[in-house]
């Protein structure tokens, strides 16, 4: 069992071998599962100083950072915010599977998730979010959030 405060580092595979989801790496062991799922980008929806990233993480994969709002901020992601990150992805996709996280993974890399499944493979909102809760039992964008995706 982890300790208080610590979660099980998981990485939940969204679409197998394209997109996975989680909670931040913050450790060199979290480095080594993801390139054993092998993993070769990663998204990072927070801030550094949300979620330290470990030593050797630029090394060693290809990274963006682009920190979207979660429900400790008094707004909500903007579209243009979701398009930017979806614009990420698709760029760190180039390169092969990409890990998208936040600081817990229940918010903010799932709404981006949402998108990718709504946008890229024709899901609606409801479907997608069907799914992921199915894939990544963890996903909790706020009603907000989750209005963002008819836009898309």
């Amino acid at each position: 069992m982890p300790a208080p405060g610590q979660s099980r580092f998981r990485v939940d595979w969204v679409l197998v071998q394209e997109l996975a989801v989680g909670p931040a790496p913050r450790a060199e062991r979290h480095l080594e599962r993801l390139v054993a799922e092998g993993v070769r980008a990663v998204l990072s929806l927070c801030s550094e100083a949300e979620a330290p990233p470990p030593p050797g993480l630029a090394a060693r994969f290809e990274c963006r950072r682009l920190v979207l709002p979660d429900h400790r901020v008094e707004r909500l992601p903007e579209l243009a915010e979701l398009e930017q990150a979806l614009a990420a992805l698709a760029e760190l996709r180039a390169t092969g599977p990409v890990y998208a996280h936040c600081v817990a993974a229940m918010e903010r890399s799932p709404l981006v998730c949402l998108a990718w499944l709504v946008r890229r493979q024709g899901l609606t909102p409801q479907r997608a979010l069907d799914y992921l809760m199915q894939v990544h039992p963890g996903t909790n964008p706020l009603p907000g959030q989750l209005a963002l995706l008819a836009w898309l």
